[in-house]
């Protein structure tokens, strides 16, 4: 484990139960695994703030469950102060958790995955590109839940 890396977890709504030495393990584990070196924030939104926020930089005006902001993209990202923010609505969160059939917990490590994924480079915009994250995803989630 890098005791360089920093992670912060802020929870925009004091009532929501959010687990942090859990998301931290998560996100501790995703880190060391792709060997990101630095500081990663997430932000735990509502529905309204993300939409605000999706459609300032994606110019989508609806919610959406995660978005990450990449300080630094690619697999040989260098060791940098701030590696990326990821945001996730915590009203979209249950919403994707009720409609798998998964806990909240589940639906929160893979979101957590996913974004980070998206700060280490990878897209799913191409179907090859959509292939090669859900592996990587799928891995890790795996990888993750035996340890």
């Amino acid at each position: 484990m890098d005791e360089n890396n920093l992670i912060g977890i802020i929870n925009s709504k004091e009532f929501w139960p959010v687990k942090e030495a859990h998301i931290a393990e998560i996100m501790r584990f995703v880190m060391d695994d792709l060997n990101i070196n630095g500081e990663i924030d997430l932000f735990l939104t509502d529905n309204t703030a993300i939409r605000a926020y999706n459609k300032k930089y994606r110019l989508i005006d609806k919610p959406t469950d995660v978005l990450s902001f990449s300080m630094i993209e690619g697999e040989s990202a260098p060791a940098v102060e701030s590696f990326g923010n990821i945001i996730i609505s915590w009203d979209e969160m249950i919403k994707d958790a009720e409609e798998i059939g998964v806990s909240r917990d589940d639906m929160m490590e893979k979101l957590i995955i996913h974004s980070i994924l998206h700060l280490y480079g990878h897209d799913h915009i191409k179907e090859s590109d959509r292939s090669k994250m859900q592996k990587e995803e799928k891995r890790l989630i795996k990888f993750f839940q035996k340890k």
